[in-house]
């Protein structure tokens, strides 16, 4: 293993046992049936952590983006969700990628009845596939499941696009408390089940959870989930998980390059370096000072209430926990591997070839 002394800053350091460890333990909160699991790879966004998800025999995928899916199929990803609704010239470049890449199976998802037409006429004589994407209560995207039947069946008369399952994110659901949680899928879950009555088709893949309600729903064999968090982890989810559930794989690294009042340093850590959309006091977790406080951030800089700076020497190493470690990941064009070498964050780029 390296010496923290030797890794740049700012930077993101990861530990490859360890994100083997979570997925390992998120295909045992599955009782070890792959099949269960979509990981949705926003987190990471390397072909790295891809591979890894491949070798323990994950076969299903989710992403955001177009150059997501595309680093996927670079690992030949049999089967590739993209859960956002595709329109303007993403629908052109969608259809290039799947033409590219013919041993992946790609899919979208579709909440309104004039995007699924667009995808049909899109994919004229080489059909796709389509999951409903159902709005559970978050009022980000989706369709409510009780107006969904009419869009399921739109999708019907269409003759380019095949119906694959039910989209059903709730990553608002998140209470502290389990048993609230637990309580909160259930009623956000009633009228996905109407639904499926309506639709009566019993081959249909079920896609819910993020990745707080994924301790509710690994429970139910009925639904495939796809946490993307857990490969990594960060201080936020762990505020939702028992302790121990999985293990942080990422950790922040920053240098003090001053001391500018007898009570503060100074990091090389700006909201550039770390997901900056919390509170100042709620972005980092410092790993050895539990008591320190980030008072304030520019774009390079971090300024920390450290009690008695002259405690401290310019040059040393802090190390920390981002809150969120989605966006955080986004921020850096490299992870920095523990015990030497480089795992590019590819997929950050919105374009790879399409």
């Amino acid at each position: 293993m390296r010496t923290f002394d030797t890794f740049e800053s700012p930077g993101l350091i990861v530990y490859p046992d360890r994100v083997k460890r979570n997925i390992a333990k998120v295909l045992e909160m599955v009782n070890g049936n792959p099949n269960r699991l979509r990981p949705h790879i926003k987190t990471h966004k390397t072909k790295e952590v891809n591979d890894l998800l491949l070798a323990a025999g994950i076969t299903k995928f989710k992403c955001a983006t177009i150059a997501e899916a595309e680093l996927l199929a670079l690992s030949e990803a049999p089967d590739v969700l993209i859960s956002m609704q595709l329109i303007g010239p993403n629908l052109g470049r969608f259809k290039q990628m799947v033409e590219h890449y013919p041993k992946t199976t790609f899919s979208s998802i579709v909440d309104d009845a004039l995007a699924a037409s667009e995808l049909d006429r899109t994919f004229a004589k080489s059909p796709i596939g389509v999951f409903v994407d159902l709005n559970m209560g978050m009022n980000r995207t989706g369709i409510k499941p009780n107006n969904a039947f009419a869009l399921v069946q739109h999708i019907h008369s269409l003759p380019n696009l095949q119906l694959r399952g039910l989209h059903a994110y709730d990553g608002h659901i998140r209470d502290k408390v389990y048993e609230e949680r637990r309580s909160h899928v259930e009623t956000e879950f009633k009228p996905l089940h109407v639904l499926l009555e309506q639709i009566e088709i019993t081959n249909l893949e079920l896609i819910v959870s993020g990745t707080p309600s994924f301790l509710v729903h690994h429970k139910n064999p009925q639904f495939t989930c796809s946490p993307g968090t857990f490969v990594f982890f960060d201080a936020g989810y762990a505020e939702l998980f028992p302790d121990k559930t999985f293990e942080f794989a990422v950790e922040v690294i920053a240098r003090i390059i001053s001391k500018p009042t007898p009570s503060t340093i100074c990091l090389d850590l700006g909201h550039k370096s770390v997901a900056a959309e919390n509170p100042i006091d709620n972005r980092v977790r410092f790993i050895d000072h539990l008591d320190w406080i980030l008072k304030s951030q520019s774009e390079e800089h971090g300024i920390v209430e450290v009690g008695d700076s002259s405690n401290y020497e310019i040059g040393d190493i802090v190390r920390m926990i981002p809150y969120h470690i989605c966006p955080t990941v986004n921020l850096h064009s490299h992870l920095q591997v523990i015990d030497g070498g480089l795992w590019e964050v590819k997929a950050r780029n919105r374009r790879l070839c399409y």
